[in-house]
Formats: C-alpha cells, sequence, structure tokens
C-alpha cells in the first residue's frame, strides 16, 4: 500500500508541478502535558535539484535586559523589547544553503536568520544597535528556537523527507511551512502549508474564559486567591501553635 501511495505521489508530481509536499499532521493540540511533537515533511520533486524546507511560527514578543558591572556586583541595565521576529524558525535543506543560492536571493526569500531581523522592531531602539540585534540572534539559536540544519532534507529518486522537531514551548497560531525547490542558483517552485498549533483542554477554557469574561475572570480570581490566602494562614497558625 505505501509502494503504491508512494509511485501515485511521485507520477502526480512529475505530471503536474515540479515540486508537491505534504505534512504528517496539521493541526498540534498544545495540552499541559505537551512535550513537543515530531513533523515529518515529505514530497515529490521531477528532474534534478535540491530543497529547502523552512518553518516559521507567528510572531513573538521577547524582552532582553543588558547586564551591567559595577565593581564586584552585576546590575541591570538597559531593557529591550523585540517585536515581530518569528518565536520559532527552522530551516532544514539538502545542502548548505549557500552553496544553492546567492546572498541576495537568501536575503530576499528570508532564508538566513539574519534576514529575520528586517522584521524586529527593537522598542526602545537602542545604541549599537548591531551588538543587540546579534545578543537576539544568539539567543534564539541557544534555546533552540532557530536551528539550521543543512543535510536535514533527504532526497532518493525524485521523494524528499524533513523532520522537524517542534519543542514543548510553541508559541500559538498558525505557522507557515514553506518548501522550496532550487536549481541552477534559481528558486524553480515554491509550495507552502500552514500548521495550526492550538491550545486544547482545561487551560484552553481558561483562556477563552478570561478574554470572553475578563470582568468576572477577575472577580472570580481574587475570591480564589483570598480564600487560598486564608486556608494557609490557618494552616500555618495551627503548625506555630
Amino acid at each position: 500500500m505505501m509502494l503504491v501511495f508512494t509511485l501515485g505521489f511521485a507520477m502526480l508530481a512529475h505530471a503536474a508541478t515540479p515540486l508537491v509536499a505534504a505534512t504528517s499532521i496539521r493541526q498540534v493540540q498544545v495540552t499541559s502535558h505537551f512535550v513537543g511533537e515530531n513533523l515529518l515533511v515529505y514530497g515529490a520533486i521531477s528532474g534534478p535539484g535540491q530543497v529547502i524546507v523552512v518553518l516559521r511560527s507567528p510572531a513573538s514578543t521577547v524582552v532582553m535586559q543588558k547586564k551591567t558591572r559595577s565593581g564586584p556586583i552585576w546590575l541591570n541595565g538597559a531593557k529591550v523589547t523585540v517585536t515581530g521576529a518569528p518565536g520559532i524558525w527552522q530551516r532544514l535543506s539538502s545542502a548548505p544553503v549557500r552553496q544553492l543560492l546567492p546572498e541576495d536571493t537568501l536575503q530576499q526569500q528570508g532564508l538566513t536568520r539574519s534576514s529575520l531581523l528586517s522584521q524586529a522592531r527593537f522598542v526602545p531602539e537602542p545604541d549599537h544597535l548591531n551588538t543587540w540585534q546579534q545578543a537576539f540572534l544568539e539567543q534564539k539559536t541557544r534555546h533552540r528556537q532557530y536551528l539550521v540544519d543543512p543535510s536535514g532534507v533527504v532526497i532518493q529518486q525524485g521523494l524528499f523527507t524533513a523532520r522537524i522537531q517542534l519543542p514543548a514551548t510553541l508559541p500559538l497560531g498558525h505557522y507557515q511551512l514553506t518548501s522550496y525547490l532550487v536549481r541552477q542558483q534559481r528558486v524553480v517552485a515554491v509550495e507552502k502549508q500552514q500548521i495550526a498549533v492550538r491550545q486544547v483542554g482545561f487551560q484552553a477554557w481558561i483562556a477563552r474564559f478570561a478574554t470572553q469574561n475578563s470582568w468576572t475572570y477577575g472577580v472570580v480570581l481574587t475570591f480564589v486567591l483570598a480564600g487560598l490566602g486564608f486556608v494557609l494562614g490557618v494552616i500555618l497558625r495551627r503548625r506555630s501553635a
């Protein structure tokens, strides 16, 4: 059955378009026990070529703070809020991308980590902006939120596969998955899919209730916290008696 599917998929690619891509899942459900998800990207190409796959999450907000030293003590210095850049960005390819495309094309297509900075906003704009930008990219890379794998796409007999590991801390929203077919230093075909990452279960109900009934949620939360404080106070008095 799998062989028939694979042959049919390859014939479809040759007949209709030079690039066909699909994913193993179209929706990721995040619960309180969510530990990550494996995403399989697969497809077919007609003729020779290399493949680049990019996963991009919605934009997120990151607060960065610079540490300053005063004698033997480290103090919190300038604080900058970064918006506009994706929370998660992963690029997998069948070869190093700078061997596949010229630098200007990589920047135009958003295929490098540095190209993401063109959409990022640093507020308030700090002195030595380049230093903050590099620190932002290093932080994202260190936390494995921005990943690059130059051998993450495997091509065999016109079929390709790529495995993406989604981390446990995922921004919610619609993710863009883009596959590129590259020939002779040019992008000749692009295939796009969307993957929905949504919260489900009790946490999702709480979030919806808080959004739709903000005043009621605030009152209920106040009473709950007051009740917990009262119970805790009684327990502490009994232990000290």
